[in-house]
């Protein structure tokens, strides 16, 4: 057995409590029940329970605070496919070789764990003037309503002079600063369904249209990077994911009406332009447009935010980077909160089998949170 002391053996304890709790998104309640309770039983000083966010506070010495740090984690998790293909339950955590095992142990209940077990420390140790807030959140893996909640309570309940955030996504040890939006969008081409055995009828379909769009996808990039890339994070992308029938349909029928999901990921620039910018694409390609997902906008910390230079000179040799993929950070830059990404996983483990997070890196991350705290 590792030798460790009882801190750091909580941190997996609590991370392994957690990951044992199913919570696939859309199915939270149970782990938003157990974080409000653990709060409690840790004395947090304030603890707000919602349907989709768990909330805990701890106050600064002074009794109103100019300052505050959110701490925030998503507890949901994607589907585990198929359970036979892992080494136990993906809801029976274990550790091996140095490395905790189970559903979400690296996207990111590792992190979560550390979290509050770093805000509950605060409760021995706080600054005069700084509020921390650790926040459990759910949907982040479908549309992030968890943290857009929470975004909403905070702004709506709280005046702070200056807020920063801290999400622990799974982040290779490197430091991140943003990332590009997400944005789903359904292209739908409605022309003529006719019958099958007359092979003109596929002209008047659906079909010759679909086929043009996607042929076009190299000049659609280009043209979107060309107008719409960025400094930091870099250029947008555009990538049909499927292709699918619109409405009924039947083999001996050609396509009245076909739908193409695209997945559109956006800078800045195009966030703000995004509707002209695929009106535009609808019109030259004769379809319609909507959204069948709620979008998540590009995000972006400030280079000479409090935060991020406080996690550089903590981090000194890990890089600042972009992020891989979407995270909830954009809800709290809209409040303006400056945020950064920092968390013990690695990237290439989320939504995989067998998901894993190094315990060693979990102890080192805790020790981080830990002088953030203290530091911003």
């Amino acid at each position: 057995m590792e030798h460790a002391d009882q801190n750091q053996l909580d941190l997996v304890d609590l991370a392994k409590r957690l990951i044992a709790i199913p919570s696939v998104s859309g199915n939270e309640a149970e782990a938003l029940d157990f974080v409000a309770s653990w709060m409690r039983s840790a004395n947090f000083d304030e603890v707000i329970t919602d349907e989709r966010f768990t909330a805990g506070l701890i106050r600064a010495k002074k009794q109103i605070a100019k300052h505050a740090l959110i701490l925030c984690g998503h507890i949901d998790t994607v589907s585990p496919g198929d359970e036979s293909a892992w080494r136990q339950s993906p809801w029976q955590p274990y550790v091996m070789d140095g490395r905790l095992y189970g559903l979400g142990a690296t996207d990111m209940k590792a992190g979560v764990a550390l979290q509050m077990i770093a805000a509950a420390e605060y409760a021995n140790e706080r600054r005069d003037d700084l509020d921390v807030w650790c926040v459990a959140v759910a949907s982040e893996e479908v549309d992030g309503a968890g943290s857009a909640d929470f975004a909403k309570y905070f702004s709506e309940k709280t005046q702070y002079k200056e807020v920063s955030c801290a999400i622990a996504e799974p982040t290779d040890n490197r430091i991140e600063i943003g990332h590009r939006g997400n944005k789903f969008v359904e292209f739908i081409f409605e022309r003529t369904s006719s019958h099958a055995s007359q092979e003109s009828a596929y002209y008047d379909s659906s079909l010759p249209a679909v086929v043009s769009f996607l042929n076009d996808l190299p000049e659609i990039r280009e043209q979107l990077h060309a107008a719409y890339s960025h400094d930091i994070l870099g250029a947008p992308s555009f990538t049909p994911t499927r292709i699918e029938p619109a409405g009924s349909y039947s083999n001996n029928k050609t396509a009245g009406a076909s739908s193409v999901i695209v997945d559109i990921r956006t800078t800045p620039l195009l966030d703000a332009d995004f509707e002209n910018w695929v009106g535009e694409i609808a019109a030259r390609y004769d379809c319609t447009w909507r959204h069948p997902a709620t979008p998540v906008p590009s995000a972006l910390c400030d280079t000479n935010a409090k935060i991020l230079k406080t996690m550089q000179r903590l981090l000194p040799e890990a890089e600042t980077a972009v992020s891989y993929g979407g995270t909830d950070q954009a809800f709290f830059q809209a409040i303006g909160a400056e945020t950064v990404i920092y968390g013990p996983g690695d990237f290439d483990q989320a939504h995989t089998v067998n998901e894993s997070v190094s315990v060693a890196r979990i102890r080192q991350t805790h020790g981080i949170y830990q002088q953030l705290i203290q530091s911003t």
